[in-house]
């Protein structure tokens, strides 16, 4: 039984993230004993993933006009066998989000980071002809928020690009150890509040 509103949010954030709490041992989701896992897919291929960096020199950033335009995106596809599993998301990653959903003291970062998935690194690609899905999360979300939804479309046969937008969620890893934050929210919430329009 749920005992707290806390644990209420972090349930209803593991359920968000379509991420079932498996061997739980007491009510709060950070409790020791507890992981979670996304669920298999239920597709007939195996997934395959890949991470692409993604930067336009030519363009600049609508939210910092000083930087490029970049992306990062992670590639689902169908796959025959793989090697090791690929990561949920980076602990740095998963500590903005829960700070950002303000459950950082229900669910510890390493907990969310450590979610077990089902897409496999260097994995063979399927033969023939996928469509393309793109994906991209909600404002302040991060990419790793639809895994499960993207692992299950590949394991339909579909190639899926779900992307993350530079400046646009709590906070996305890039090459070189960086880690950008949500310049955009900041944008947003400082902004003057919109006047409804008399019909």
């Amino acid at each position: 039984m749920i005992s707290t509103r806390r644990d209420s949010a972090a349930l209803l954030l593991a359920l968000t993230l379509a991420l079932p709490v498996t061997a739980a041992t007491t009510s709060s989701p950070a409790a020791a004993g507890v992981r979670l896992a996304i669920p298999h897919p239920t597709g007939r291929y195996d997934v395959g993933r890949d991470t692409l960096h993604l930067v336009d020199g030519g363009r600049r950033d609508p939210w910092v006009p000083t930087a490029a335009r970049e992306l990062m995106v992670s590639v689902y596809f169908p796959a025959r066998a793989g090697g090791d599993a690929a990561p949920y998301m980076t602990v740095e990653e998963a500590r903005l989000l829960l700070e950002g959903q303000k459950l950082d003291a229900v669910i510890k970062p390493g907990q969310l980071a450590g979610v077990g998935t089902n897409a496999h690194l260097r994995a063979r690609p399927a033969g023939g002809r996928h469509p393309l899905v793109v994906l991209s999360p909600g404002f302040t979300l991060n990419r790793a928020t639809l895994t499960t939804l993207a692992e299950d479309l590949a394991s339909k046969g579909y190639v899926v690009a779900l992307v993350d937008h530079a400046y646009e969620s709590f906070g996305t890893s890039f090459p070189g150890g960086r880690t950008l934050t949500c310049v955009a929210c900041r944008t947003v919430e400082s902004a003057p509040p919109m006047r409804r329009r008399r019909s």
